[in-house]
């Protein structure tokens, strides 16, 4: 950097980093030691009626205040944006954060028990249900492997009741390898309250990631919208671009994707402000 020039926050493609003359991952220290550096060099009392410098010196604490406090340079690492960092501060960095936390939270046994209680015997695990039957064309041993929460020696009747009344209702199809199963599942007995809560045993408990998976899987869901939301108070949607929810947990490379479409935003908005 040219010191000579002296730092300016609204400077069009350089980095607050870049203008303190430090590298992105540089410790407070680095920073305050940078600060201090500059700040004996563009201090008004050392230059008297010099507006422009006196410009820069205020320039100067306005990039300090966001690189020395870790909250608004988090948000300015995020977002490349000083206006941002300064925004999404304090309290409302604050809430921002609690907010982001109470999605991932972390997943305790009462989670995944209440997670089951309200999964077993519900819609969406009659939806699974068939979506899988159809899938492995009623190979009703790869259904239990892949449908969470289920357990044959509990939930073979149930199933079995569920696919038939599908089967009549012209919803699925009846395969071979279901008749089969079907005909030795209604050979056993019935169990008195299969979707009663039980304790599980040790395998059971050791063999949750699935379940684990889904549970944060959701929790991702609403991190999307979450994400949505940030991108509609930073990033113009463009032209012929159509709102969508999705239904799907965003994966890394989605998230990575939003950044960087927050922070090009960022930067075209840069561009535009230094031009006019």
């Amino acid at each position: 950097m040219n010191e000579n020039s002296g730092p300016n926050a609204s400077t069009s493609g350089r980095s607050l980093y870049e203008l303190l003359d430090v590298s992105k991952d540089a410790s407070q220290a680095d920073i305050k030691k940078a600060y201090h550096r500059l700040a004996i060099k563009l201090h008004p009392d050392k230059n008297p009626g010099d507006k422009a410098t006196s410009a820069k010196f205020q320039s100067l604490q306005r990039i300090y205040t966001v690189l020395s406090d870790p909250e608004r340079r988090k948000v300015y690492d995020a977002t490349g944006s000083i206006e941002d960092s300064e925004e999404l501060a304090g309290e409302q960095f604050n809430d921002l954060y609690s907010y982001y936390r109470s999605l991932y939270k972390k997943v305790t046994e009462d989670d995944i028990d209440r997670f089951a209680a309200e999964y077993r015997g519900s819609e969406e695990e009659t939806r699974n249900l068939l979506e899988y039957y159809q899938q492995f064309s009623g190979d009703m041993e790869q259904v239990f492997a892949f449908l969470i929460c289920s357990d044959p020696d509990r939930d073979s009747h149930r199933f079995l009741d569920t696919i038939n009344a599908a089967i009549e209702a012209g919803t699925v199809k009846q395969y071979k390898r279901f008749a089969s199963w079907a005909k030795a599942v209604s050979g056993c007995k019935r169990p008195k309250n299969p979707l009663a809560p039980r304790k599980r045993s040790v395998a059971e408990a050791a063999g949750q990631a699935a379940l684990v998976a889904q549970i944060r899987g959701r929790n991702a869901a609403q991190m999307d919208g979450f994400m949505s939301a940030l991108e509609s108070k930073y990033v113009q949607p463009s032209k012929g671009r159509k709102a969508k929810a999705s239904q799907a947990a965003p994966t890394d490379a989605e998230f990575e994707a939003a950044r960087a479409r927050m922070e090009s935003a960022n930067t075209q908005g840069k561009r535009k402000r230094a031009r006019s």
